[in-house]
């Protein structure tokens, strides 16, 4: 009986590590645009600038030489290259009430962050849809319908109490800015 169990360990110990070499591409991907990454943790990098432009990425997607996402924070649209333009419709709760000083938040970037990382002009910070074009609220709206039910997102990070000082005020910040873009969506694409 003991030698059955030696070489059940011995077989389990050299299959195992070979099945997760194997099989390593699907637990950790990243996604790389020239200087932008999405990494498996699912966060919008820019590794030249070593910052985080969005911590939660819930959907994606490459619209000529843009790059939109759709994340926790809210909706940013990206221009893939050399120039650097970035557009980010913020989720104002999201930045009130994330712990920024968690030892394990090291790659956290806040808007100040952004900031002052950037050039002036290379990042605008919004509100709201206004002044968005109609491709660009199109594009996040498809970004916003890709997710089946945000709402099981959203009702975890109601009960998250080591990430966010208050939980459901970031889980409502991203519900009224949903809200506002489907109402943008709407008004633009009456007939």
């Amino acid at each position: 009986m003991r030698k059955i169990c030696m070489w059940f360990l011995i077989i389990v110990g050299i299959l195992g590590p070979l099945y997760l070499y194997i099989n390593i591409h699907r637990y950790m991907t990243t996604k790389t645009f020239f200087r932008y990454e999405i990494n498996y943790f699912f966060e919008f990098r820019d590794y030249f600038n070593d910052i985080n432009i969005e911590n939660k990425v819930y959907s994606y997607t490459v619209k000529g030489d843009n790059l939109y996402t759709y994340g926790l924070s809210g909706y940013t649209k990206t221009k893939l290259g050399l120039d650097i333009h970035i557009i980010k419709v913020l989720n104002i709760e999201y930045d009130k009430n994330y712990i920024h000083d968690i030892e394990e938040r090291k790659s956290y970037s806040s808007l100040e962050g952004l900031k002052n990382k950037y050039m002036y002009d290379d990042v605008t910070f919004t509100k709201s849809f206004h002044s968005m074009d109609d491709e660009d609220i199109n594009t996040f709206y498809m970004l916003y319908k890709r997710i089946p039910d945000i709402e099981v997102f959203l009702s975890s990070i109601e009960k998250s109490h080591l990430s966010y000082k208050d939980g459901k005020k970031v889980a409502q910040g991203l519900r009224e800015l949903n809200n506002s873009l489907i109402k943008e969506y709407m008004k633009r694409n009456e007939k």
